[in-house]
C-alpha cells in the first residue's frame, strides 16, 4: 500500500468536521506546487550567477534581524 492509499484511507475514515480541515491543507498544498510559482528562466539564471560567486557577501546579522524580527545564528 503506497502512502497515498494509506492518506486515503484515513481521510476516508475523518467525520465531515475534521475532513474539510484536512481537505483545506490538501488543497494549500496543491496550491503552493502549482506552476505559477516556479522560478522564471531569469531568476534561475540569478540564482546560478549567485552560487557561482568564489567570493559572496552576506548581510549582516543586525540587517537579518531587522526584517524577520529575531536573530539568526551567526
Amino acid at each position: 500500500m503506497t502512502m497515498l492509499d494509506k492518506f486515503l484511507s484515513f481521510a476516508k475514515a475523518l467525520p465531515a468536521d475534521q475532513l474539510e480541515s484536512v481537505e483545506e491543507s490538501l488543497a494549500a498544498l496543491m496550491e503552493s506546487m502549482s506552476p505559477k510559482y516556479d522560478l522564471t528562466p531569469a531568476e534561475l539564471a540569478e540564482l546560478e550567477a549567485r552560487m557561482a560567486e568564489p567570493d559572496p557577501e552576506f548581510s549582516n546579522l543586525a540587517d537579518i534581524t531587522k526584517i524577520f524580527g529575531k536573530p539568526f545564528r551567526g
